[in-house]
C-alpha cells in the first residue's frame, strides 16, 4: 500500500485547506521550548540526521515522545506519522491520528487546528484500511472531518455508516446528538441521548448535552437534573461553577 496517497477522492476530499505549513509549526513549537529542552531536540534530530536507515524509525518515534513531553502535540504527532511511514502498521497510524486528534482539540489556534485535523482525518483513514471492521477508528475519522477540517457533512456520512454496524458505539452516539442540538433538531438529539446515558452513565458529556437539550425544549427539571449529574461526574472546580450557573439561570 501507498501510504501517502489520500483516502478519498474528488467530493469527498476535505474541503478547507489549512494556511500552515509543519516549518511554520515547528517554529512556533520551538519558541516555547526551555534551553534544555532544544538541546535535546537538537541532539536527537542530529542522531536521525547521522543514522542509517535501519535505525531512523526508532529515533523518530523517541524524538516524537519527546515533542508530546513538552506538550506539543501536534508536532509530536507529525514525528509519529514520520514513524507510521517506515513501519506502515495500523496501530503506527492509529498513533499517529491520536497525537493529532488530541493537538487539535487543544489548540486555539484556528490555522493549526485545520493542519491537525486534515492529519488526524489522513492517519485514521490508512489505519482503517488495515481493518474495515474497526468502527472506533472509523469514528475519530469522522469527528476528525467535523471538528478539525469543518467537513460536517462528510463527518456525518461516516458516522451513519457506524452507526449502521455498532450502533451502541459511544463517540459516535455522543457526536450525532451534540450535531443535532447544534441544529436545533431536538426530537433526535434527546432520544438519542436518553439511550446514551443508559448504555454509558459515566459520559458526562452525554448529560451535558442532554440537559442542554431539555433546557432548550423546556423540560426544566430534567435539564437541572443533566447538569446536576455532570456536576457529579466532573469535579473540576470551573466546570462545577459553569453548571451552577447553567442551573442558576434555569431556576430564575
Amino acid at each position: 500500500m501507498t501510504a501517502e496517497k489520500g483516502p478519498m477522492q474528488g467530493s469527498e476530499m476535505p474541503n478547507r485547506t489549512s494556511t500552515m505549513s509543519f516549518d511554520k509549526l515547528l517554529e512556533l513549537a520551538a519558541g516555547t521550548l526551555t534551553k534544555e529542552q532544544k538541546d535535546s531536540v537538537a541532539f536527537l534530530q542530529k542522531l536521525i540526521d547521522n543514522s542509517s536507515e535501519t535505525k531512523k524509525a526508532k529515533m523518530i518515534e523517541n524524538l516524537a515522545n519527546l515533542w508530546a513531553r513538552t506538550q506539543n502535540l501536534i508536532v509530536s504527532a507529525h514525528y509519529f506519522e514520520e514513524v507510521a511511514k517506515r513501519d506502515s502498521t495500523k496501530d503506527k497510524w492509529k498513533t499517529a491520528g491520536d497525537y493529532y486528534f488530541v493537538g487539535l482539540q487543544n489548540t486555539g489556534d484556528t490555522a493549526a487546528k485545520l493542519f491537525a485535523g486534515q492529519r488526524s482525518f489522513e492517519c485514521y483513514a490508512v489505519a482503517s484500511r488495515f481493518d474495515t471492521s474497526d468502527t472506533k477508528i472509523k469514528v475519530l475519522e469522522a469527528v476528525s472531518l467535523i471538528d478539525g477540517v469543518g467537513n460536517v457533512m462528510g463527518g456525518v456520512l461516516l458516522l451513519k455508516e457506524v452507526e449502521k454496524t455498532d450502533p451502541d458505539n459511544e463517540l459516535m452516539n455522543v457526536t450525532l446528538g451534540r450535531l443535532a442540538i447544534v441544529s436545533g433538531q431536538y426530537t433526535k438529539a434527546i432520544p438519542r441521548l436518553e439511550r446514551l446515558v443508559k448504555l454509558y452513565p459515566t459520559n458526562t458529556e452525554a448529560y451535558f448535552h442532554l440537559g442542554g437539550a431539555y433546557r432548550a425544549t423546556g423540560k426544566k427539571n430534567e435539564a437541572i437534573k443533566m447538569f446536576e449529574k455532570c456536576k457529579e461526574l466532573e469535579k473540576s472546580p470551573s466546570f462545577q461553577k459553569q453548571m451552577d450557573e447553567y442551573i442558576n439561570q434555569i431556576k430564575n
